[in-house]
């Protein structure tokens, strides 16, 4: 199965990962052989690769490598497969081959009850909105960008909300180190985030 979304930036190319590619399910084995990744709707959706460089598309380097997923947020474990991502570094995993969605700002799950080639149908039936990525094309994300967001959506402030791209390590280990700043706040608790 070949996936075709608009405004594609970036085409993974062959497989060089093996390691990783090897530990994959079948379906996603047949999946990468046909089509190893890719960036559309201008960098507002990401499916990793099984590469070993460029870093930020590199499947192994956020499932099995330095920057471990699992390792940065609780609510993951290392069987989970961190398949995708949108711009603001929420990540798809497969866990139980079913799609969970990791709201990386809180390190909740949201349990989509989908396959993997369900859920990609849903991004390519309504991709801005089943993505919720509504203001992608305000922005020129480069491969390997994601949208930093201050204050986080998850709180609820009088500010102004700020929104640039930035290197994506800088944003998954931000979204690990805020989640777990606030992960046992009860709902309504008054924070204060000072910036260095």
């Amino acid at each position: 199965m070949t996936t075709q979304l608009q405004n594609t930036t970036y085409t993974g190319q062959k497989i060089d990962d093996f390691q990783c590619f090897n530990r994959l399910p079948d379906y996603l084995k047949n999946f990468y052989t046909n089509q190893n990744g890719f960036v559309a709707l201008n960098g507002g959706f990401h499916i990793r690769g099984c590469v070993i460089n460029p870093q930020w598309h590199s499947l192994g380097n956020v499932w099995l490598g330095d920057l471990k997923l699992s390792d940065l947020f609780d609510s993951l474990s290392p069987n989970d497969i961190p398949i995708a991502q949108d711009c603001f570094g929420d990540q798809y995993l497969i866990r139980e081959e079913k799609v969970i969605k990791l709201l990386a700002e809180t390190d909740d799950i949201v349990f989509l009850e989908k396959d993997f080639f369900e859920f990609l149908e849903l991004v390519k039936a309504n991709p801005i909105g089943f993505l919720n990525i509504e203001n992608i094309d305000q922005f020129e994300l480069k491969p390997g960008q994601l949208l930093s967001v201050f204050p986080p959506f998850c709180i609820n402030s009088e500010s102004e909300i700020s929104m640039k791209p930035i290197d994506f390590v800088d944003r998954i280990l931000f979204l690990s180190y805020i989640s777990k700043q606030i992960k046992n706040f009860p709902d309504g608790t008054n924070i204060e985030i000072e910036l260095q």
